[in-house]
Order: C-alpha cells, then sequence, then structure tokens
C-alpha cells in the first residue's frame, strides 16, 4: 500500500469511528430526554464534525492523485451529483403529483457517495478496457 493510501486510510478510518462515536452520543443525549430544544438541536449537528473531517481527508487524497485518477474522480462526482440531482428533482415532481411518501434529506450524502462509488468503478472499469 502506497504511503498516500494508507495515510487515507488510517485518517478516514479515525473519522468515521469519530462519526460513529458521536452519532451514539448525540442519539443517546437525545432520546434521554433531558436536553433543550436548542440542546437536542446542537447535539444532533455533532456528527457533522467528524463527517467534515473525512471529507477535508477524501479532498487531500484527491489532491494527491496522478492526473487520470482526478479526471475519473471528478467525471464520477459530477455523474453522480446528475444523477441524485435529477432523481431527487423527479422525486419532487412526483411528490407534488401523487401521495408519494416523504423522503429525508439525510438520504442525500448517502445516497451522492454511493452513486459516485459505483460510477468510479465504471469509470476505471472502462478505462482498463
Amino acid at each position: 500500500m502506497s504511503p498516500e493510501n494508507r495515510r487515507y486510510t488510517i485518517h478516514l478510518g479515525v473519522a468515521m469511528l469519530a462519526y460513529g462515536l458521536t452519532l451514539v452520543g448525540s442519539i443517546t443525549a437525545i432520546n434521554n430526554g433531558e436536553l433543550s430544544q436548542w440542546g437536542a438541536g446542537l447535539a444532533s449537528m455533532t456528527p457533522l464534525v467528524p463527517a467534515f473531517y473525512a471529507l477535508q481527508v477524501f479532498i487531500r487524497r484527491v489532491r494527491s492523485m496522478d492526473e487520470f485518477q482526478q479526471r475519473i474522480v471528478t467525471e464520477a462526482i459530477a455523474w453522480s451529483a446528475g444523477i441524485v440531482g435529477f432523481c431527487s428533482f423527479g422525486y419532487g415532481f412526483l411528490e407534488g403529483a401523487i401521495d408519494a411518501p416523504r423522503i429525508s434529506y439525510i438520504w442525500v450524502l448517502p445516497a451522492l457517495i454511493g452513486v459516485y462509488g459505483i460510477a468510479q468503478c465504471i469509470f476505471y472499469w472502462r478505462a482498463s478496457r
């Protein structure tokens, strides 16, 4: 494993561990019921801190890639944003037309990450052919 990949793996692992701990901690604090509305609101936002750190780790990793890898990542991100954006846009029209269930905004980032991962795999596969 290259030093860049090792550093990325360690830092992303730390960020995800911190995310998991803050998520469990914030849910526990909120469900405990001893927080004011503002306190519960602040507690619900604490997992964003390690998530933002994970974003910084990802951006640092992309900057350390060569031009070919950066092009693949950029294209995968563009497709991910486009696909998730158009799906949410279309679903918004659907919600207005029929009695479709509302989908929480909390699913947007996981959808972006998931579609990005699939797109990146496709682009690397296509480039290797």
